[in-house]
């Protein structure tokens, strides 16, 4: 009887590990929600935030307001002279609008890789730059082919498969099974496959 209790306890105690699963924050497909010409940015309402991108040639700006308060959250300008746009793709759990990942892809005539920032509530943290894209014959954002994965305070950016992604600094090409990003608040690490 006691080796009976033992194992129950113990399969209740690990059992919610071996099965655990991890969240899966996916592309929202959002649209703006309206262009203020007037202003120069496109307006994006999305979970508990609304971003605000700059819409003319050579204005990589946007910024980001919090829609419970309407403060001013965060503010980024990019100063890659290449580049004429920042273009949003927001990344959530249908059920958790305060955790947002966002993929501001930096374009010209093609996508010169994508920059990463995390919205945690009212803060957002920007890890980092991933100089990638997808080579599908016009060097497209990365944030068209991923997901992410959530776990505590990190999240592993993966993608789907039968792409080709290049490194651009290296003109690298790897198979989208093959490459992983582990991101955290304050840097991006390429993971081993």
């Amino acid at each position: 009887m006691k080796p009976v209790f033992i194992f129950i306890s113990l399969l209740s105690i690990t059992g919610p590990l071996f099965g655990q699963g991890f969240a899966i924050l996916t592309d929202q497909l959002i649209e703006p929600a309206k262009k203020q010409a007037d202003k120069g940015f496109t307006e994006y309402d999305v979970g508990n935030i609304v971003l605000f991108s700059g819409n003319y040639k050579n204005y990589e700006e946007f910024y980001i307001l919090d829609k419970n308060t309407s403060d001013k959250i965060y503010e980024y300008k990019e100063d890659e002279p290449k580049a004429r746009h920042l273009y949003p793709r927001f990344f959530m759990t249908p059920d958790n609008p305060d955790l947002i990942i966002i993929t501001m892809s930096l374009e010209g005539n093609y996508s010169w890789g994508s920059h990463i920032f995390m919205v945690d509530h009212n803060k957002v943290t920007h890890p980092g730059f991933l100089p990638y894209g997808a080579d599908n014959f016009n060097f497209s954002a990365l944030g068209l082919y991923c997901q992410f994965e959530q776990h505590d305070g990190w999240y592993i950016m993966f993608f789907q498969d039968n792409e080709k992604i290049i490194k651009y600094d290296t003109d690298e090409l790897i198979d989208s099974s093959d490459l992983e990003f582990k991101i955290e608040k304050d840097k991006i690490t390429r993971l081993n496959k």
